[in-house]
């Protein structure tokens, strides 16, 4: 009895430049991991895509461009990429304005404008994604958490379909992949949100369906930046 597979690749793009005028492009350190993760990516035989979508964000494309000239380096060209705003991320920076607005007094807001501390960034990111989640920010920010969430599964529907029985390599953000797991997995919002802050700029996640059943293969793989040499080029944010 023959078994349907379908693979979904999925790419956070690399480290964007948190904290500077322009945070949508790949930061020195995000163009290294983008460089590594193409390589690592063009030397896996079993690699093969049937499907290329990217968001429409820069450090999306800049992610992609990598991936595209490794694979050509190596006479393995991807296939023709389609760009689909769908695969955006969310607009965190409304999301953390309105935020701060409500909760002056949250002690890691400093944190977030330092940057220094991971710890007590992630742990404002998950007190601002719940607010949204609640529906308190609606009024700040252009979608709510469930158009959000529609979106990124026409998204999905749309790679699934376009990747038939072979497998899809979609480059996007941390917030997607994240509501991609949500969706396929029956993740609730706290779940959700965890796996949101755990994915590691230019990780990958593997989705598989197999007789029309989705499972987990891989979250926040990165065998790229798995060596000595390359361990403290990962980051989160």
């Amino acid at each position: 009895m023959s078994t349907t597979t379908t693979r979904l690749l999925l790419i956070r793009h690399a480290q964007a430049s948190f904290g500077t005028d322009d945070y949508d492009r790949l930061s020195e350190r995000g163009l290294r991991q983008a460089e590594l993760l193409a390589q690592w990516l063009a030397a896996q035989p079993d690699l093969e895509f049937s499907h290329v979508v990217s968001g429409a964000q820069k450090r999306h494309a800049q992610t992609l461009q990598a991936l595209q000239l490794a694979a050509t380096a190596v006479a393995r060209p991807l296939p023709q990429a389609v760009v689909d705003a769908d695969w955006n991320e969310f607009d965190h920076e409304s999301l953390l304005r309105g935020y701060a607005t409500r909760n002056v007094d949250d002690p890691d807001l400093a944190a977030l404008r330092t940057g220094v501390e991971p710890a007590r960034v992630q742990a404002l990111l998950g007190r601002a994604f719940q607010a949204w989640a609640d529906g308190s920010l609606d009024d700040v920010m252009p979608e709510t958490l469930q158009a959000f969430r529609d979106r990124v599964r026409r998204a999905h529907d749309r790679a699934e379909a376009r990747a038939g029985t072979g497998m899809a390599l979609v480059v996007s953000s941390g917030g997607v992949i994240a509501r991609c797991a949500q969706a396929l997995l029956a993740l609730d919002e706290p779940a959700t949100i965890r796996h949101n802050l755990s994915l590691a700029n230019s990780g990958i996640v593997e989705f598989v369906r197999e007789s029309g059943a989705w499972q987990l293969r891989r979250w926040s793989h990165l065998p790229h930046l798995d060596t000595d040499a390359h361990r403290e080029l990962r980051s989160f944010y």
